[in-house]
């Protein structure tokens, strides 16, 4: 469970080449701090089970572009807010509901502070080991979206004070509460009410007595779900990338989805936001392998 830690190990020389090259892209995707060749040197030389981790640790932090049906807590119905706040509030949500883009709404430290190398070195910080991990999002799964009406020339929404606390899963938006940027202080009113809020749902319909591991992380800081859907993934690659190369194997993907096998199929792995797939570039076509949860 600490794959994210620090490898002391070179990548294997045997490493079969597509598998390598998704290795290496996925270094170049995730943007690193600082961003020097200390820390691409740091991640190169990771194992995939490694960089998996980390790629879908920050990836997880946006949002997969599909339509979702809505889910309102009476929590943020009940506050004052949501009445003051009704016109940018139903905005955003007809984009959630339509399936639009929602990047622009999230925060913007994803965008250039992915991976720390501070955080993933011995001795880091507690400081450190969370500084490339939104606590909230890693121990309760809330993501938090800006409700800027106006797009700024950087392509982001502009920044409210107020945010729209939200569980997204692949077909679900599932609105929280509203709560102000103190949220983020572990000792605010507002970090109080949401992990108060947070464990009545959570615990809403279990039997009197029930126990439930609420938001497991592993000893590097991710959420356990993150570690094994990683370890997932990783599994699948290494048990399908070696029939890649067969042809009789390959048909079968191409004849379920009624599309014309190349002479020479050019195939590589690929994430598409979270979903593990097989990209052929003659036919320009994806195999999905593995949905992500989001």
């Amino acid at each position: 469970m600490t794959g994210a830690q620090i490898s002391k190990k070179v990548t294997p020389a045997g490493e079969p080449p597509r598998v390598k090259k998704l290795r290496l892209e996925l270094v170049k995707i995730i943007p690193r701090f600082p961003n020097n060749h200390e820390a691409l040197r740091h991640m190169q030389q990771k194992r995939l089970s490694d960089v998996l981790i980390d790629y879908i640790h920050w990836r997880a932090r946006y949002v997969g572009k599909r339509p979702r049906q809505i889910e309102i807590e009476p929590a943020a119905k009940a506050d004052r807010r949501w009445l003051a706040m009704a016109a940018d509030i139903e905005a955003f949500l007809e984009k959630v509901q339509s399936g639009d883009d929602l990047t622009p709404y999230l925060s913007l430290t994803p965008h250039t502070r992915g991976y720390s190398l501070a955080a993933h070195t011995p001795g880091a910080t507690n400081e450190d080991s969370w500084s490339d991990k939104d606590f909230l999002l890693t121990k309760m799964n809330y993501h938090h979206f800006h409700l800027g009406t106006h797009i700024e020339a950087a392509g982001h929404a502009g920044r409210t004070n107020d945010l729209i606390f939200a569980e997204v899963g692949r077909d679900k938006f599932k609105v929280i509460a509203i709560f102000n940027h103190d949220v983020f202080d572990q000792d605010s009113t507002e970090r109080r009410r949401l992990s108060a809020l947070h464990s009545r749902i959570i615990f809403r319909g279990l039997p009197p007595g029930a126990g439930l591991m609420d938001g497991p992380v592993t000893p590097s800081g991710h959420a356990i779900h993150v570690v094994m859907y990683a370890d997932y993934c990783g599994r699948w690659i290494e048990s399908v990338d070696p029939q890649l190369d067969d042809r009789t194997y390959i048909e079968k993907w191409y004849a379920l989805s009624k599309i014309e096998l190349p002479p020479k199929p050019k195939l590589k792995w690929i994430f598409l936001h979270l979903d593990l797939a097989v990209y052929e570039s003659t036919k320009r076509t994806a195999f999905l392998v593995q949905q992500g949860w989001n």
